[in-house]
């Protein structure tokens, strides 16, 4: 019962570690931490980043532009449009209950206590917060006075020091 218990507090302080900020990346397969990027024309792409929380997919989706947008040759990007959408399922991956029955039977009188600790996901607990963030962009030579258009060297200055911190 204590071996139990102990690997119980073990799961949930590894899932309590899992909701700090996550490396700035490639995502190694669909749908985990990190970037997608999908070239639509010429100019124009499609970014996916996920990360730990909104305003970290949003930062790192725009520093994956920029990244791009010098890549390419290009100065600036317009970002076309965007969504963001939480990805974490709610609840705890781990649930506990308890139980007591008592009663008569034919060795005569007799009580039990049952424990038990469900697992439901534990994967899921361990992975923490998922928020996707897609925007679409096109690649500019230079730029303009429109709120949706970005200096790429002004994106790198300002979000790539943030992961170095």
């Amino acid at each position: 019962m204590k071996k139990l218990f102990i690997s119980g507090l073990m799961a949930l302080s590894l899932a309590a570690c899992a909701t700090g900020p996550s490396a700035y990346g490639p995502a190694s397969a669909s749908g985990e931490l990190g970037f997608e990027t999908t070239k639509i024309e010429n100019d124009r792409f499609r970014i996916n980043y996920i990360g730990r929380s909104d305003v970290e997919a949003q930062d790192y989706a725009l520093l994956r532009a920029a990244e791009i947008t010098q890549a390419e040759g290009y100065s600036h990007f317009r970002v076309l449009g965007g969504h963001t959408s939480d990805m974490t399922r709610r609840g705890s991956g781990v649930s506990s209950s308890v139980g007591v029955s008592s009663g008569r039977g034919y060795y005569g009188r007799g009580t039990s206590v049952g424990v038990g600790i469900s697992l439901n996901d534990l994967g899921r607990s361990l992975s923490g917060n998922k928020v996707e963030h897609n925007i679409e962009i096109r690649l500019l030579k230079s730029g303009s006075n429109d709120a949706n258009v970005y200096s790429a060297s002004g994106v790198i200055n300002n979000i790539k020091p943030e992961l170095f911190k």
